[in-house]
């Protein structure tokens, strides 16, 4: 079942980058839409909110879909384990997600007054709070189809996802003018609707065996458990300057800074769908202790990015201006210079996100998890001092420095416990390179 020919490969690559792009662009132009309808200000408060449900999103999906791509790439030539991985999995999504929705519902009023000083907020996270559930259950969907290597239905969910979430947000907030709330309407709605069909494409792999499920969804939450501890802290690296902003500015600033982020977000397009092939391949090959293979798939995937990042980052340095006076309105113009230090730090950070997957795929979860608590931490100290003093140039100053103290690190652990083959032999063959 799990077949590494370079055809195969290049074809999920191209259904992963798809998937991406799409919910790219699609986040994209969402958000030209809301910047020129609500003004900096509605968009700040939008964000505050979607940032808020990303952040949430991780701790309802508790590392199951992760957890699903290791172990069904693993065991992908056994398919009653297979069928029960799954079956865990998505019951305990529906567990997870079900208890993010009612403390996000309970906290909302904490959340929103206490730190963002924000009483509008507060019924916005309250709608929020019921796609947790089902976004948990498409997460989980999600993971297992990318472990069993379904790349086209993993981009079919995606792309269903980005696409119903713009257009029914733009229908309630152009036609019916719903404002703020039209928008996170628009992203709770869809969310819900394909959490639940996105179970039809994988219920041949359901399975009813109790005993084994059991069993297996004790191996799935202990492996989820290190896994959510790291991408939780790993969106607090990620998500916490916008969340400081916030805290420190006005929603006014947090809608210049989303400016910004938007445009580098698209450097993490390329190496995030690198690594939705890296990470099970990964897996498989260390499983197998073809070590030769990590490597080679590892370096090249790393040079490829490296090369794609550059172009991107100088292109957005000539025509940055340009582009958010014509993509938003001349009043998000002090999102230029957040945008130039944000893209030194993910130039730097892209090129080993391609391969950040490497540490689950050779089950150090744990490892992930501490390494994602020490960059967190950091990056929040950086933010606290510098946001107050700099505002939004601080909180791209400060996101930089982590990323890449967080690109070091991660690559310093990949090499170390990853075996390195005395002679690594090049040779033309189909695994040579993943993006060849």
């Amino acid at each position: 079942m799990f077949n590494l020919k370079l055809s195969k490969m290049m074809e999920d690559v191209q259904w992963s980058f798809i998937s991406l792009a799409t919910a790219s662009l699609s986040h994209l132009l969402l958000r030209i839409v809301l910047g020129k309808e609500l003004g900096p200000s509605g968009l700040g408060l939008y964000t505050l909110v979607f940032t808020i449900y990303i952040f949430g999103m991780h701790f309802a999906a508790f590392g199951i879909g992760v957890a699903l791509t290791k172990y069904l790439a693993e065991y992908d030539d056994d398919l009653p384990r297979v069928k029960g991985f799954v079956s865990s999995g998505l019951l305990g999504s529906i567990v997870s997600g079900s208890m993010m929705g009612v403390l996000m519902y309970l906290l909302s009023g904490i959340i929103a007054i206490q730190f963002f000083h924000s009483p509008e907020m507060v019924d916005l996270l309250k709608i929020t709070a019921f796609c947790f559930p089902f976004i948990a259950m498409q997460k989980a969907v999600i993971g297992a189809l990318n472990g069993l290597r379904k790349m086209k239905w993993y981009a079919v969910v995606n792309i269903a996802q980005s696409v119903s979430v713009m257009t029914v947000s733009i229908v309630l907030v152009l036609l019916l003018d719903l404002g703020v709330r039209g928008a996170v309407i628009g992203f709770v709605a869809p969310t819900i609707l394909v959490g639940i069909l996105s179970l039809i494409i994988i219920r041949e792999y359901f399975s009813a065996n109790s005993a084994d499920m059991n069993a297996v969804l004790k191996e799935v939450f202990r492996f989820g458990f290190y896994i959510v501890i790291a991408n939780s802290i790993g969106m607090i690296n990620v998500q916490i300057d916008s969340l400081m902003v916030g805290h420190f500015m006005s929603e006014i600033d947090v809608g210049y800074y989303a400016v910004a982020i938007i445009f580098v977000e698209g450097l993490r397009l390329i190496p995030d769908s690198v690594q939705r092939i890296t990470t099970p391949a990964i897996a498989n090959y260390y499983g197998k202790q073809k070590y030769e293979n990590i490597h080679e798939l590892m370096k090249n995937s790393m040079l490829k990015v490296l090369a794609i990042t550059i172009f991107i980052s100088f292109t957005l340095i000539v025509l940055g201006q340009f582009l958010i006076e014509v993509l938003f309105k001349e009043e998000f113009l002090p999102a230029y210079y957040p945008l130039l230090i944000l893209l030194v730090g993910y130039s730097v950070y892209a090129p080993i996100l391609s391969i950040s997957g490497a540490l689950a795929g050779i089950g150090k979860v744990a490892l992930m998890s501490k390494l994602s608590f020490i960059c967190a931490v950091m990056n929040t100290i950086l933010n606290i001092l510098l946001i107050p003093k700099y505002g939004i140039t601080g909180a791209a100053i400060a996101t930089s420095i982590s990323l890449i103290f967080t690109a070091s690190l991660k690559l310093y652990f990949i090499k170390l416990y990853i075996p390195k083959p005395s002679a690594i032999i090049w040779t033309e063959g189909p695994e040579k390179d993943v993006l060849r």
